[in-house]
């Protein structure tokens, strides 16, 4: 697993939060498709794709760009996003 990290994503619209290993070699763009698709398998299709999604740092609220690749921000194992 050393191309992927461990995050904890917290999603509002559900409430809910949950561990889920990106890959760090792809865009934050891709990183919000792959986190629909898992987060719509994890919560039994109660996540619907409706609008563009963003990643939040949760501690400073930083709002990743779609552009960058996850080696170039500071997401590591561990870090808690909210998906939003």
């Amino acid at each position: 697993m050393k191309n992927k990290i461990l995050v904890n994503v917290f999603v509002p619209r559900l409430l809910q939060s949950y561990d889920v290993y990106i890959p760090v070699n792809e865009r934050i763009s891709r990183v919000c498709e792959l986190l629909e698709e898992a987060i719509r398998d994890l919560s039994d299709n109660c996540f619907n794709v409706e609008d563009e999604h963003c990643i939040i740092e949760s501690t400073s609220g930083y709002i990743y760009t779609d552009e960058v690749v996850v080696r170039d921000t500071t997401i590591k194992n561990g870090t808690k996003i909210i998906f939003f």
